[in-house]
């Protein structure tokens, strides 16, 4: 981590504070209940199925997951027209951005988030009548398998092993100071101890986690599970 005195380090505090409400503190390959959800920038955990692993953030197993199916609409590639939600709770505001983000879906439900495109996420809120603003990316992919039912709304969920292993993440600050958080930092490395510095901002298992999707016509929706943390609401367009 790199910081200009001070004052930026009290920024990163302030960004800790700020995207916790669109992450959690997991880290990827963790073992989770099912159904529960998790982050990122923003999260999500695995669903039952994902044991623990070793190798840089993989969940372990053979990469593409397990068995699983998935939705007629889903199947094909998806190009990101971008993630946005909002914060709330400790501190108040927005974030939004990562076009270019590839999501690829086979009819047995192997799925592979390519962030080799992605745009930035920028972020902006406000804490004590003093603004902080940011952004942040992630690189890799990430791969694995979704169940999901037949129709054209409902809950998608991983199964299987979920490989994050080459997934890295992004982070600059650019007010009040500007500071460079991460650059294209392994995400064990930044949810393991980073996870103290930043308050688990970024959502440690991006896309392809448990959430609510909806296809309509050439858009595909990727929303926080019902009851579930606001962890934005990711939007593609059909690529092929």
């Amino acid at each position: 981590m790199r910081t200009t005195g001070k004052v930026a380090i009290a920024a990163v505090a302030v960004f800790s504070i700020g995207l916790a409400g669109c992450g959690d503190n997991s880290t990827p390959g963790a073992a989770t209940s099912a159904g529960a959800s998790g982050t990122a920038t923003n999260g999500a955990g695995p669903s039952a199925g994902a044991s623990g692993g070793t190798n840089g953030g993989s969940t372990g197993g053979t990469t593409g997951g397990g068995q699983g199916s998935a939705a007629t609409c889903l199947v094909g590639t998806w190009k990101a027209d971008g993630l946005t939600g909002s914060l709330s709770g400790p501190v108040n505001g927005n974030f939004s951005g990562g076009g270019g983000t590839l999501l690829t879906i086979d009819s047995a439900g192997k799925t592979q988030v390519d962030f080799g495109s992605m745009q930035p996420v920028t972020f902006t809120f406000a804490v004590s009548g003093n603004d902080v603003k940011g952004s942040f990316s992630y690189g890799g992919k990430v791969n694995g398998a979704i169940k999901t039912p037949s129709g054209a709304t409902g809950t998608l969920e991983p199964t299987g092993t979920v490989d994050f292993g080459t997934l890295t993440v992004t982070v600059n600050l650019t007010a009040p100071a500007a500071v460079t958080v991460a650059d294209k930092m392994p995400i064990t490395e930044f949810t393991g101890s980073g996870t103290t510095d930043t308050g688990g901002a970024v959502d440690a298992q991006p896309v392809l986690k448990k959430s609510q999707y909806n296809c309509s016509g050439n858009t595909l929706k990727l929303s926080p599970p019902a009851g579930g943390p606001d962890a934005g609401t990711w939007t593609f367009k059909k690529s092929s």
